[in-house]
């Protein structure tokens, strides 16, 4: 009698087929490949299933997912295999299956999978049996289904279970940086590519994952988005109709032009005084300016650079570009304790920063001083603002899907009000500030008013308003005001100190 259980995903059989002691008329009613016979042959019983969400409908009454299993795709079809895979793994139910495929499909989707194996091989036995060793001492998941701590959890287990080192950036078009995490995409399943980085980062908040370079992009400065086309253009008029041209100087008329315009035949001829040019260094020279404008008729020793992005259509300038790093993650020792026992360390105010990308309170402070100089001799007008919570932890508990609800939108509308200048920071697990460079007392209470309102709304729509105290507070610095350090500043914003 066999421990594993295999359920065999087959898209050349219309219904499921539950083969237990009846192996010999299963392989004469059905018309199965050989391929699948050696794994009838080969264990007392199995299911042959056309897809995983069959195969979980039939077997979920037996509880056959919750017992050692493997999960074997077999298809010429490619397209049928990823999609298969995605869908099981997509699923809480066999998301860390041992999964095997009959053939490698060459595409990120094979980052989840097992191995593959043309046809029944004992390898697939001794890396199910390796994968089950360590399940089988995971405590039971805490979170339902429906959360993201559930994937969040089965993605260490995932690592875990499969000695995996640690997840890599890899190259794709669709992701908003260039880059993204398969295994992270496949097993916490955010709703859009290259999203996945933000539950990579928020694990690394818990002390669960570590991360270090591993690449570097250019990103617009404006949506972030990766997809920057750099052009050579104009410095007069910013046309890109430009042309690498060879021009002369005559020296007795002084006149310049392009070469073409001197060629008579097999001499050359000024267009300005029609005298010939036979000498150079005596008649004539060739001066540096190599480009010339179609448009504006400008000429130029080098043209200038400018950026267009491809997504949002907005230009900007090299030197605006901006230059972001690309992480790998990896479990710490203690991310792999986490994986066992399956409670993760909850402080949903780190997510918040997290995903807002704040600096440190005394980098923060530092940058406040240099701000603070600036207004205090030139009289150049900022403001700051201060973004208080307080969310009780029973609530987390309590109303999950609606606090993730809320914190997700919530990032979204502080996001949405601050620009790529402002510069956030985050203090006590309770704070959240910003420096807003440039804006006058006007601009700093608009942006005050606009987050009150969609924050009640929010409140509101999500039924927290009760449960959920905030306030936002804004001041605003001009070469009138009489703050002289950060800390008065600060301590405005907190205490009301006037």
């Amino acid at each position: 009698m066999n421990i594993l259980y295999p359920v065999i995903i087959y898209d050349g059989v219309g219904i499921n087929i539950k083969v237990k002691e009846n192996k010999e008329e299963t392989m004469k009613n059905f018309l199965l490949p050989l391929e699948i016979k050696g794994f009838i042959s080969r264990f007392d019983e199995l299911l042959i299933s056309p897809s995983i969400d069959d195969a979980i409908i039939e077997l979920s009454k037996e509880e056959k997912f919750l017992e050692p299993h493997f999960i074997y795709i077999f298809s010429d079809d490619t397209e049928f295999i990823d999609n298969q895979i995605k869908a099981t793994r997509k699923n809480s139910i066999t998301t860390l299956s041992p999964l095997f495929v009959s053939t490698n499909t060459y595409t990120e989707a094979m980052s989840v999978v097992d191995g593959h194996f043309k046809s029944f091989s004992e390898m697939i036995i001794e890396k199910s049996t390796e994968i089950w060793e360590i399940l089988e001492k995971f405590s039971p998941n805490p979170y339902a289904s429906t959360l993201p701590e559930h994937r969040r959890v089965n993605f260490i287990r995932f690592l875990t279970s499969r000695n995996i080192d640690n997840e890599k950036p890899i190259l794709k078009k669709e992701a908003i940086t260039g880059f993204f995490y398969p295994r992270a995409y496949y097993l916490i399943n955010p709703n859009q590519i290259g999203e996945e980085v933000f539950d990579l980062n928020f694990l690394k908040s818990l002390k669960i994952m570590e991360s270090y370079i591993e690449n570097k992009t250019s990103l617009c400065p404006f949506c972030e988005h990766y997809n920057l086309i750099f052009r050579e253009v104009c410095p007069a008029c910013g046309s890109v109709k430009i042309k690498l041209v060879e021009f002369i100087h005559h020296y007795s008329c002084g006149y310049i032009g392009p070469i073409t315009e001197f060629i008579k035949g097999d001499k050359l001829v000024c267009p300005k005084c029609h005298e010939e040019l036979k000498h150079i260094g005596v008649d004539y020279d060739k001066p540096l300016e190599k480009y010339l404008c179609e448009d504006c008729g400008s000429r130029f020793l080098e043209p200038d650079v400018d950026v267009l992005c491809a997504n949002c259509k907005k230009k900007t300038t090299p030197e605006d570009v901006k230059s972001e790093f690309i992480h790998a993650f990896s479990l710490t020792p203690f991310g792999k304790v986490v994986s066992f026992e399956g409670n993760l360390p909850i402080n949903v105010f780190e997510e918040i920063t997290s995903a807002l990308g704040v600096v440190n309170i005394s980098v923060f402070t530092f940058i406040l001083e240099k701000f603070l100089a600036i207004t205090q001799r030139y009289g150049r007008p900022f403001c700051v603002l201060k973004i208080e919570f307080q969310l009780p932890t029973e609530l987390i508990s309590e109303l999950p899907l609606r606090v993730r609800t809320f914190i997700k939108d919530l990032i979204k509308i502080i996001k949405d009000n601050l620009r790529n200048a402002d510069i956030v920071s985050a203090s006590e697990n309770k704070y959240i500030f910003a420096i807003l460079p440039e804006t006058p007392p006007s601009g700093g209470e608009r942006v005050k008013e606009r987050l009150s309102s969609q924050i009640e709304r929010l409140l509101e729509k999500n039924k927290l308003a009760s449960l959920i105290n905030y306030s936002i507070k804004v001041v605003c610095i001009t070469e009138d005001s009489m703050y002289s350090t950060p800390q008065e500043i600060i301590d405005k914003l907190i205490q009301g100190k006037e």
